[in-house]
């Protein structure tokens, strides 16, 4: 028993080294056979008898084409020609067939479909592929076809290339008379079904396809019972071969996997997705453009033509998605070629794959768990906006990757054009998190799969391991530092102002002074369109400090300092007005304050609740200026100012233009349709030489409050409340003790605990 299991595991051993051995002649890293067999010398013997069974097939070359270095080896499965008895088979054949066979059961067990068949096998070989051709241009003794050969209307002339499934041979089309590829099933007659169905997908599925960056087929069928289709033959090289020889500029890669992605949209946009782009089926003519070609691995959206099942990994390793990956082949939608076009992108700039393993199956679990390399940290010199945008199409989630591959094409497009695109690089918290994911002990706490933890995420764990002694020292300092930031006052206070004449301006210029002796810190008041103007600034972080209305203080990050002062809302009229009520003003063009201010705000409410829509009564928007001069082209009758009791704007129109105020009777009703108004009187004594009669003008108003962000540092709070309330106090100011007692608001913790202080006082005092 023992012995079966070492035989069993010397066995697996050789495979997975068998397996990298193709994978290296898959990406050319292969450097030389003898080398390879150095690394490996405890299964050398046996790695030696199946690379010679390989070569021991190529004996059977076709006698027309041994010389021709254009014919590509094979060390594919066997297909023997049709109408050729058993007892015809070369015993060297029969001898090596099971050899031979364990290069494909690998490929199967791994469940790269075509991407080992075709590529790591069908590139190193020495089976000739014009064993696929029937028997009848044969000549006695031959060991295979001769060519040309005739197939039909075409003339085969030379084989192109070999792939897992198929032979492509540059065929002359005599009706025509033009040059055309034709592929053909490399294991001819004796092709099994799943096989001929996957054929006849790739030629479907691209002879759906008209565009003139993608390989055109132009007939597909069946001649002398082989399996065939024509396409358009394309000069040059494939794009594999050139990176071969270095990365491309960033300007032309961006040109190639543009156009590749213009192609791929075309086939997405009628239901084929291609699901095995990489460099070498992306080919390049002459005058340098592209066409993209080998759907072999194909499959329609609006149908399940696939051949794979869901728990193969379709597609070339290093550039299929992690989804595929993974297996899920039923998962696999048009993100996935978009994940390619990216992978594509990369290679181009680096000349290398963005995800490389030391074998077939690292690769894929790379590719399935970890986040690729960013593009400048290969190649130092690739443009930044590139680098974003491979980000963008190889994202681990599909949702996260482009949304089709013309948004890809577009944003190569502008960093062709010089625009900016549209694609942004990950936040940094993202970054972050992603980083984080890796470490081992997080991945294994979150359930996440790893393959190969980079070392800066091992060196992070050791680390926080270690830390975790002194973490309640970091956690005080912390706190400390905290403090410290939350106690620093700013090294400049700027203040907002309002509009000119208000009491905002004054309010804002007394508490400058007082508070620029106080604490010796440079202030600065800042005049501005009023209290929505004062808002938009303070959140965006230009003020400390401003008053404003209390129709705007909301939100989570605003706070109050003080009540100032109570604004009513002054409905003036002009001496000479037929203007006697507030019905009268139905009609009337009516100045209001400009967009941005409180007095605005306050004066629509006022007139919604009057029901005097701006269709009825036009705003009119002037300085308020303007509305002490007579010229009647540029006044009007009526206004509605919002401000404080007693302002200098307000006493000059009284007392020295002219105007009167208007009584709002109702402002009860108003103030229930408003919550943040509530009805007030205007008495004579606070404008006195007006025409106020002694019982005053009933109106509305509000309150003006002081603000800051909830951020604003302790010290600097509490220097602002010592400043409004010690004396010399301001003027008008509403008293310290009856700000105390405003239920509700969302003060600053600082003035909370100062009203607090006030209320506990008094009460102790009594």
């Amino acid at each position: 028993m023992v012995e079966d299991l070492m035989a069993q595991s010397n066995e697996d051993d050789l495979d997975e080294i068998f397996a990298l051995y193709l994978s290296a002649c898959d990406t050319g890293e292969l450097t030389s056979r003898d080398d390879f067999l150095n690394q490996h010398p405890e299964h050398a013997d046996q790695l030696r008898e199946l690379m010679d069974a390989a070569d021991l097939i190529g004996t059977f070359s076709m006698a027309g084409s041994a010389s021709d270095e254009s014919s590509q080896p094979w060390t594919g499965p066997i297909t023997l020609p049709p109408n050729r008895s058993d007892n015809d088979e070369d015993p060297r054949l029969a001898s090596t067939a099971s050899q031979i066979d364990v290069q494909t059961d690998m490929a199967d067990t791994i469940g790269i479909g075509s991407a080992l068949s075709a590529d790591a096998l069908g590139e190193h070989s020495n089976v000739d592929p014009n064993l696929t051709l029937p028997m009848a241009n044969r000549s006695q003794g031959d060991s295979g076809p001769s060519l040309p050969y005739d197939l039909g209307d075409y003339q085969l002339l030379k084989v192109l290339g070999v792939g897992g499934m198929g032979v492509v041979y540059l065929a002359k089309q005599r009706d025509l008379d033009r040059l055309v590829a034709v592929k053909m099933i490399r294991s001819g007659m004796l092709a099994g079904q799943d096989e001929v169905k996957r054929f006849y997908t790739e030629a479907k599925a691209a002879a759906k396809l008209k565009h003139p960056n993608i390989v055109a087929v132009h007939q597909f069928g069946r001649r002398a019972g082989h399996h065939f289709f024509s396409m358009q033959y394309v000069e040059g090289e494939d794009l594999q071969k050139v990176l071969a020889k270095g990365p491309l500029p960033s300007r032309r890669a961006a040109e190639i996997v543009r156009d590749v992605a213009q192609a791929i949209h075309h086939a997405h946009s009628r239901g084929v997705l291609h699901r095995d782009l990489k460099p070498g089926n992306v080919l390049i003519d002459p005058s340098g453009q592209v066409h993209v070609t080998d759907f072999g691995l194909a499959k329609h959206t609006d149908a399940d033509s696939s051949v794979t099942g869901s728990g193969a990994a379709v597609g070339t390793p290093h550039y299929m998605a992690p989804e595929q990956a993974l297996g899920h082949s039923d998962r696999v939608t048009h993100h996935s070629d978009i994940y390619s076009l990216g992978a594509i992108l990369f290679a181009t700039i680096t000349s290398r794959p963005p995800i490389v393993g030391d074998t077939v199956m690292q690769t894929l679990l790379k590719v399935a768990h970890q986040p690729p390399p960013a593009l400048r940290s290969v190649n130092p010199e690739a443009d930044s906006d590139l680098e974003v945008i491979v980000a963008k199409c190889l994202e681990k989630q599909p949702k996260d990757r482009y949304k089709t591959a013309k948004n890809l094409a577009d944003d190569l497009n502008r960093f062709l054009c010089g625009q900016t695109i549209h694609a942004r690089s990950r936040s940094r918290a993202r970054k972050v998190i992603d980083w984080f994911g890796q470490v081992p002990v997080v991945a294994a706490v979150t359930g996440r799969q790893t393959s190969g933890t980079p070392i800066g995420q091992r060196r992070f764990q050791n680390g926080i391991l270690s830390a975790t002694l002194v973490l309640p020292l970091l956690l005080l300092g912390g706190l400390v530092w905290q403090q410290r930031a939350n106690n620093a006052m700013p090294t400049r206070i700027r203040i907002a102002g309002g509009l000119p004449g208000g009491l905002y301006n004054r309010v804002s210029e007394q508490l400058s002074k007082t508070l620029q002796s106080r604490t010796s810190v440079p202030c600065e008041v800042v005049p501005t369109n009023g209290t929505w103007d004062n808002r938009e600034r303070l959140l965006a972080g230009k003020f400390e400090l401003a008053p404003i209305q209390a129709t705007a203080v909301n939100g989570e990050t605003l706070r109050v300092v003080a009540p100032l002062f109570y604004e009513a809302v002054h409905v003036l009229i002009r001496d000479d007005s037929e203007i006697d009520s507030v019905e009268d003003l139905s009609g009337q063009r009516i100045a209001v304050g400009p967009h941005g201010s409180g007095s605005r705000r306050a004066a629509e409410m006022v007139l919604e609740s009057l029901a005097l829509s701006e269709s009825v009564s036009p705003r009119v928007e002037m300085p308020w200026d303007t509305l002490q001069e007579t010229n009647p082209e540029v006044s009007t009758e009526a206004a509605i100012i919002c401000i404080g009791v007693g302002s200098d704007l307000v006493t000059r129109m009284l007392t020295e233009h002219h105007w009167h105020l208007l009584p709002l009777p109702d402002g009860v009703s108003i103030a229930l349709q408003h919550p943040t108004l509530h009805a007030m009187t205007i008495t004579a004594d606070a404008y006195s030489g007006s025409s106020i009669p002694p019982a005053g003008v009933h109106t509305v108003g509000t309150t003006a409050f002081l603000v800051c962000r909830d951020s604003a540092p302790d010290p600097l709070i509490e220097s602002t409340l010592h400043s409004l309330y010690e004396e010399p106090s301001i003027a008008g100011l509403i008293p310290a003790r009856q700000a105390a007692e405003w239920q509700g608001l969302a003060f600053h913790r600082i003035s909370r605990r100062y009203y607090d202080d006030l209320e506990a006082a008094a009460a102790n005092s009594q």
